[in-house]
């Protein structure tokens, strides 16, 4: 995964929208097994940074970084979920397919545990 941060870590940390690299770092902490919601992570970015970001900020940035680094990087984008939508309903048919399969193997498709670091 530390490869995958680094090669986007430029494009992202130097551009005039530094919180896309703050929240990308915040989603890398996400343990495994966990899901955390766009809010929270929002939240999260708030809080540590500084940052005004709402849940659909957090919503585009999970989309841009699958364009960046596509569905098979080892960043955990799909433990990133719309508040109740563990199976991913509000997502795209290969973003679904691989959050159901990744989710599946991390447990947390049949039993979420949602990842509140700052409740």
């Amino acid at each position: 995964m530390e490869e995958e941060l680094q090669s986007i870590e430029e494009q992202l940390r130097n551009s005039k929208d530094e919180w896309r690299w703050h929240v990308t770092c915040i989603i890398a902490e996400i343990p495994s097994g966990h899901l955390a919601t766009y809010g929270c992570i929002a939240k999260i970015a708030n809080q540590s940074f500084g940052h005004t970001l709402i849940p659909f900020n957090v919503a585009w940035l999970r989309r841009h970084l699958y364009g960046l680094l596509t569905h098979d990087t080892q960043v955990p984008l799909h433990r990133v979920a719309k508040v109740g939508d563990v199976k991913s309903c509000a997502d795209s048919d290969k973003t679904k397919e691989y959050n159901d399969r990744l989710r599946g193997q991390e447990g947390s498709l049949e039993n979420p545990v949602w990842w509140h670091p700052c409740a």
